[in-house]
């Protein structure tokens, strides 16, 4: 037999006072005596009452959730930027709600909709398909809205990465290698974080005297399936020593794809990869890649939202560096002086 759920107005029979002044007392919502308020303390510990988050959040005018709204949940990126997050809110009366736009536009603007109307107080956008525009027409309550991923200088309140740094980072440890003939494998060529790192690569050869060869740059998904097939695209066309990949899933699956054609790391190919995800040090050879600190931007983004829900900060853009994580993966072509 189920249990009977103890209501707040059991709790006010049982404290002798109205349903309304339980309500002030548990939401400190109004002028209550001192006495009133340990009796109505008294009556909903005697009977166990645990409040009702939604009917709360009813006459708070919150929901009490935190809304995260990323393109994909499976895969160790985003569980260790959840992570960071989830260490936050931790310490809050916040709960943790968790959407996947699945790198859709129409799919991101459904979800984040649901998202402010219905579970949460505010929300972390990590996609790159929506706009500024798109953003205020679906928040017409204009609750607290982080962006991660799109273009500092069009949102407010955006976190993210020093992409076009890390991708020159990781060119121009290849060029100091020896390398001249460097691919890149990127991602979508419509997003920002995409573009950002093409113009990395780009830079760092210009800077270097080395041509930018279109036939070398291979756009794919950001996953292993992804790495795998655009490696063997590269693997059709012109010759080249090294790859920069765009994350390191791609280049997990760049190294199946070119040891399937007997191709050896670092012997025949060096690969230099994006994000420092957990087994990018476990991988054969381990991966030499860009650092970016996942679990920290979840934190950051978590304590901005918290701010602004607080009303205690007004706007944030904030840019992290990347850093270069030096392993195996790369051979040095450069003769050894005599």
């Amino acid at each position: 037999m189920t249990r009977k759920r103890t209501t707040i107005k059991d709790v006010s029979v049982l404290a002798g006072v109205s349903v309304s002044t339980v309500s002030r007392v548990l939401n400190s919502s109004g002028p209550i005596s001192e006495d009133t308020r340990k009796l109505v303390e008294s009556a909903a510990t005697q009977l166990k009452y645990q409040p009702n988050p939604l009917a709360r959040g009813l006459v708070n005018q919150q929901l009490g959730g935190i809304g995260v709204m990323v393109p994909w949940i499976a895969g160790p990126y985003f569980g260790v930027f959840l992570e960071g997050i989830q260490r936050v809110l931790r310490e809050t009366d916040y709960r943790l709600v968790v959407a996947s736009g699945q790198g859709n536009r129409d799919n991101e603007q459904e979800t984040l909709a649901y998202l402010l109307n219905n579970d949460a107080d505010g929300v972390i956008y990590y996609g790159e398909r929506l706009s500024a525009a798109d953003l205020e027409q679906i928040n017409p309550h204009m609750k607290p809205v982080v962006v991660m991923g799109q273009d500092p200088a069009e949102l407010p309140n955006n976190i993210g990465i020093d992409d076009e740094l890390g991708a020159y980072l990781a060119t121009r440890y290849l060029i100091d290698h020896g390398h001249s003939e460097i691919a890149h494998i990127s991602g979508d060529p419509h997003t920002h974080v995409t573009r950002s790192k093409l113009a990395g690569y780009q830079r760092a050869l210009s800077q270097a005297g080395l041509p930018y060869r279109s036939g070398l740059v291979v756009s794919s998904n950001y996953t292993e399936p992804g790495g795998y097939q655009a490696a063997l695209k590269l693997l059709a066309g012109p010759a080249f020593t090294a790859i920069f990949c765009g994350n390191d899933q791609m280049a997990m699956g760049s190294y199946q794809a070119l040891r399937d054609f007997n191709k050896r790391i670092p012997e025949d190919v060096s690969m230099v990869g994006f994000d420092d995800i957990l087994f990018s040090r476990y991988m054969h050879p381990a991966l030499t890649t860009v650092r970016v600190p996942i679990y920290e931007m979840g934190m950051a983004a978590a304590s901005t939202v918290l701010r602004l829900l607080d009303r205690t900060h007004q706007e944030v853009r904030s840019v992290l560096e990347p850093q270069l994580i030096v392993r195996h993966s790369v051979l040095n072509l450069k003769p050894t002086p005599p």
